[in-house]
């Protein structure tokens, strides 16, 4: 029988989603002690622990993101992400397409058959005969060659620039902790001061944590920062609904200092009837009710999945 521990620290319910997936000549134990691999977030790992292993141990995998220190002692440690939160990442770049594109607006369009005038004689179709945007389109977006700036580069700050990597976006951001020069190598991401990031980024989007209390960031986008945007970018947020000042993104809204939003969470949840921003849902403001991270069950399945084939994988070996 070959053994896994788990760090104790991880949820009951993601370890029986691992528990439902290993193969049957495997077990869960509680010791690290004899231990084929090991799970963790946030239990450290030490040279002694490794010792008891006696040999045994084939890898550590380790479930991002988490504080697990790790002693390098050539054991291999295999990294699997919280897809929970990956999926906050793509929901960003879901809302800057589907503004930027303006998927809501073409959506309705067709929805309600309204062709432009001179287009509106079906065509059959084939490579070279086709009719071109038929419902009149006036201007849209994309992600190539426009600037990203992301507020707070933590896990998912970080996770957003891999992605945004590919769409060959330009990538700045800012925190109160410059990343490392690897780091921002790695994602190609530069550093710049926030009233520097809101004067020449395309999209704005919010990764930061909120912060209570004196000295917190309550309201930190409020109408002094929405000014330093420029009039035609997007403002995104899926972090925290208390960091945004709902009234002024209104007001920026309305007077046309950004172009739009795509939000995530709020300050209440689901929204008092006085919420400013209800009144402004459209193709250029996205509401979305608190669904960017990716469901719960399906995240945990995506783990223990990845986790499974790790170990079948490399038990092998």
């Amino acid at each position: 029988m070959k053994k896994i521990m788990i760090d104790p620290t991880i949820r009951k319910e993601q370890v029986d989603a691992i528990q439902m997936q290993l193969p049957k000549d495997w077990e869960i134990i509680d010791q690290i002690e004899k231990a084929d691999f090991i799970v963790t977030v946030n239990m450290d790992i030490s040279e002694d622990n490794l010792r008891s292993c006696g040999g045994s141990l084939k890898g550590i995998i380790q479930i991002l993101p988490g504080s697990a220190k790790i002693a390098q002692v050539g054991i291999p440690v295999y990294l699997v992400y919280d897809t929970g939160l990956t999926g906050v990442a793509e929901h960003a770049i879901m809302l800057m397409l589907v503004l930027s594109r303006r998927l809501l607006w073409l959506n309705e369009k067709v929805k309600n058959q309204e062709w432009v005038e001179g287009k509106s004689t079906p065509v059959m179709t084939d490579q070279k005969n086709y009719t071109y945007n038929w419902v009149g389109l006036p201007e849209s977006g994309q992600l190539h060659g426009k600037t990203v700036g992301i507020v707070g580069f933590g896990f998912i700050g970080q996770d957003l620039a891999c992605r945004l990597k590919a769409f060959h976006a330009k990538i700045i951001y800012y925190d109160i902790v410059r990343a490392s020069s690897d780091i921002e190598t790695l994602y190609e991401a530069k550093y710049a001061p926030l009233d520097e990031l809101l004067h020449c980024s395309d999209f704005v989007t919010l990764h930061l944590r909120y912060i209570e209390g004196e000295g917190g960031n309550k309201k930190m986008f409020g109408k002094q920062l929405f000014e330093k945007m420029k009039p035609t970018a997007y403002f995104i947020n899926t972090s925290r609904g208390q960091l945004v000042d709902e009234a002024a993104l209104a007001e920026a809204i309305q007077n046309h200092r950004i172009a739009g939003a795509g939000l995530d969470v709020f300050e209440y949840e689901p929204f008092k009837p006085d919420c400013p921003l209800l009144p402004l849902i459209s193709d250029h403001v996205i509401l979305t009710p608190h669904v960017a991270g990716t469901y719960v069950e399906e995240a945990r399945k995506t783990i223990a999945m990845e986790i499974v084939e790790i170990i079948r994988e490399k038990s092998d070996q």
